[in-house]
């Protein structure tokens, strides 16, 4: 249970402040510009990172394995917005995938892929979790948006690590995900010594 309570605030998170709204003004710090006022908590710089920035550092983190699928492909997947107001009468903000033919070509089929693990429970052994180009940075969730997120569902529980891991799965896409905001999904995972 306290891995979709962490995966609900993640994606909250994420897209209750639109990634253009958000800059990073240093690696510890973050300000959140509305259409009126820019509120800092700290101004040393300000680092406005593109997604195409984003994807273009995949490979100073990651290697690609051999016979494996870059990140890229997935970072191509266009993020539609939408948005909604729940039973409260709060509204929410989510995304929905467009997705790339080339990345539809490799729907149910074995991928290999490159990335580190966000765990989803507190055990050493993660049977779920999720799969990012990047290191974890925060506990709580991780600082990509969700055509940069794999859901891992392995076949058996696999050690936690702080490396990077190839994993070995077959790829689901997820059109309509309207509460965690997942795009792919890997089932029948494996992990792949390097």
């Amino acid at each position: 249970m306290l891995k979709y309570h962490l995966l609900i605030c993640f994606l909250t998170l994420i897209y209750l402040f639109k990634t253009p709204n958000l800059k990073a003004l240093d690696k510890n710090s973050f300000a959140i510009q509305n259409d009126e006022e820019l509120v800092e908590t700290n101004s040393e710089e300000d680092f406005d990172i593109s997604q195409e920035e984003l994807i273009s550092n995949i490979d100073d983190f990651v290697s690609l394995p051999k016979g494996g699928t870059h990140w890229k492909i997935f970072g191509e997947t266009i993020m539609d917005e939408y948005k909604f107001i729940d039973k409260q009468g709060f509204e929410w903000v989510g995304v929905r995938p467009i997705f790339s033919d080339e990345i539809k070509s490799l729907e149910s089929t074995k991928i290999l892929i490159q990335g580190y693990m966000f765990p989803l429970d507190q055990d050493d052994k993660q049977k779920t979790f999720l799969l990012v180009p990047f290191p974890a940075t925060c506990p709580y969730h991780p600082h990509v948006s969700s055509n940069l997120i794999i859901e891992v569902h392995a076949k058996s529980s696999i050690k936690y690590s702080y490396e990077p891991v190839n994993i070995r799965g077959i790829l689901e896409l997820v059109p309509k995900d309207d509460i965690f905001n997942v795009f792919f999904r890997l089932n029948k995972a494996v992990l792949v010594s390097n």
